[in-house]
């Protein structure tokens, strides 16, 4: 697991009550430097063009208004300090910072020397104190959550190796019954397994270790947190600069070297490029400046995925086009070109009342995908300490040629091929009319919507343009998407796509539409053997495959719903 993914575990386990404790016990060593009630400025960073649902996360989540930046990807909102952790449990922001303050309207001197001097003198006349405890408290509350996460797991893996031995050594009758001398420990009472963990003490070696990381970190033995004046250590730090504009006499590197000496001149810090404890940004965008302090050491984008694949999602873009097409409670929701698989995961993270399915025709994308469903099933588990289940599977099938029933889907939600990493743009013109045709039938008439993110735009304005009698583009969204400009489409489908009957290899009922059966059992498609499903378009059958995930008993229903079974 990586370091960020680590932190983010770390901090999706917090709550409003660790915030209060570490805030009243920084409040008991020094009664004039809490910062309960302080009031803070926080940005963020955001995929380029979901501004606005970065936006109405943060106003649904932390109920603060967001200010958009004038430099694109960033917004700005201000929170009490002891709504910190809900902060870094939004799921459309990329990294974090809290702002030391912000110039919206600096006037830079002509000369490089005089611009470069008034930023020397700037860091030394900014109100560095809040925005330190902040970085502090963000700082303490990833630490205290880590050694908590990290005695658990020892405390279970000691209690794996009794229970190992109780089966080696005797057979167990009860739970009441006491274990004499196993491992040179004292004689233990075991009453209830879910509590054994608790009456199990730790060796010497891990004890003194604990102790050791807690004196690290500036607690004593019992956990009390003292407070460590920020003077009186040696911290080490960098300074990173992003400059936008063209009207600046001095580049991103010479600002932050110059800015860079004044901070360590006036907190008497140790630079270090690679191996830093506080990070300081200088944001320079024309003539607005902003100063902050970074809360997040890598972006938060790296999260659900363990299994990568040559054009993987960001989590943070998936997040924003599922929030664009707003999942209501029960909804079907298909990535039918789903890659690694980070739509349908994201969505049902953070949706998991709707039901999520990822297709796709590479089987390399949907081994993939299986085992992204699978990391992210064990890691539920392991927080939860149950077995895992989230309304998601993942299916083997052709794009143009689904095994899905007509009217039966309510979002797409996909990111198309762009004809650059996988396929051409020779190949699109014809891949994107076949998609959209085919996702028009799938999709519920009137209600149904879509989300599809291309670069190709050429190519699906013009396909889009075939099918004003299936769908009606509401909103197109501009975003960059590894430095290519792409767009995001949002279309709805107005009317039912009724296919013609002349020939076509389907059976039909008396109003024109295919007639499919439903499954008998209510269960997922097996692994082997496949099914061949009829489809309504002439000569295409479909072999579709779903591997068996642990599922909420009512993704039987939506399979019912979806699947096109032959009688």
């Amino acid at each position: 697991m990586s370091e960020v993914e680590k932190a983010v575990d770390a901090f999706s386990e917090m709550n409003v009550g660790d915030a209060h404790k570490l805030l009243d016990e920084d409040k008991e060593a020094d009664p004039n430097a809490s910062c309960k009630d302080i009031v803070v400025t926080i940005g963020a960073t955001v995929p380029t063009g979901f501004e606005l649902t970065a936006a109405d996360e943060v106003q649904e989540k932390l109920g603060s208004q967001s200010r958009i930046s004038k430099d694109r990807g960033k917004i700005y909102f201000e929170i009490p300090v002891i709504s910190l952790p809900q902060v870094h449990q939004l799921r459309s922001v990329d990294n974090l910072f809290v702002v030391v303050q912000e110039f919206k309207d600096y006037q830079f001197k002509e000369t490089k020397e005089e611009a470069l001097k008034d930023l020397e003198d700037l860091a030394k006349k900014l109100p560095w104190s809040d925005p330190l405890r902040v970085w502090k408290l963000n700082t303490s509350l990833k630490k205290k959550k880590t050694r908590q996460k990290k005695g658990i797991q020892q405390s279970n893996t000691k209690k794996q190796k009794l229970e190992g031995d109780m089966k080696g050594e005797r057979t167990v009758k009860g739970f009441h019954e006491p274990l004499q001398n196993i491992s040179g420990m004292a004689s233990v009472e075991i009453q209830d397994p879910q509590k054994a963990d608790k009456m199990v003490p730790p060796n010497e070696d891990e004890q003194s270790d604990f102790k050791e990381e807690g004196a690290s970190n500036g607690e004593n033995a019992s956990g009390d947190c003292k407070r460590s004046d920020t003077e009186g250590q040696v911290l080490k730090f960098r300074v990173t600069c992003n400059r936008a504009g063209d009207n600046h006499s001095f580049t991103s590197n010479e600002a932050a070297r110059d800015f860079g000496g004044a901070v360590q001149d006036f907190f008497q810090w140790k630079a270090d490029m690679t191996n830093f404890d506080v990070e300081v940004l200088l944001n320079i965008h024309n003539n607005e400046v902003v100063v902050g302090i970074a809360l997040t050491e890598e972006s938060l984008h790296r999260r659900n995925i363990t299994h990568f694949g040559p054009t993987t999602l960001r989590s943070t873009l998936a997040y924003g086009m599922l929030r664009l097409c707003d999942p209501q409670p029960a909804d079907i929701i298909i990535d039918p070109m789903c890659g690694t698989g980070a739509i349908p995961i994201e969505g049902a993270a953070e949706w998991p009342n709707c039901f999520h399915i990822a297709g796709d025709n590479n089987p390399q994308a949907v081994k993939r995908t299986a085992n992204n469903i699978s990391s992210l099933l064990k890691q539920i588990q392991s927080k939860e300490s149950s077995s895992g289940s989230k309304p998601i599977d993942n299916i083997q099938w052709d794009i143009c040629s689904l095994p899905l029933r007509t009217g039966s889907v309510d979002v797409i939600v996909t990111d198309m091929p762009f004809g650059k990493r996988i396929g051409s743009k020779k190949k699109n013109w014809d891949l994107y009319p076949a998609c959209l045709m085919e996702m028009g039938r799938i999709c519920r008439p009137r209600t149904g919507r879509a989300v599809l993110l291309t670069q190709d735009r050429k190519c699906f304005a013009k396909a889009l343009s075939k099918m004003g009698h299936i769908w009606r583009k509401s909103h197109t969204i501009w975003v960059n998407v590894g430095g290519l400009h792409a767009a995001i489409f949002g279309p709805s489908c107005p009317s039912l796509l009724l296919p013609s009957k002349q020939g076509t290899k389907g059976d039909y009922n008396a109003k024109g539409l295919p007639e499919y059966y439903s499954i008998e059992n209510g269960s997922a498609l097996p692994a082997a053997p496949p099914l061949k499903c009829r489809h309504p378009s002439p000569g295409y059958v479909t072999v579709a495959t779903s591997p068996v995930f642990s599922k909420p008993p009512n993704c039987a229903d939506a399979e019912k719903r979806l699947f096109m079974i032959p009688k």
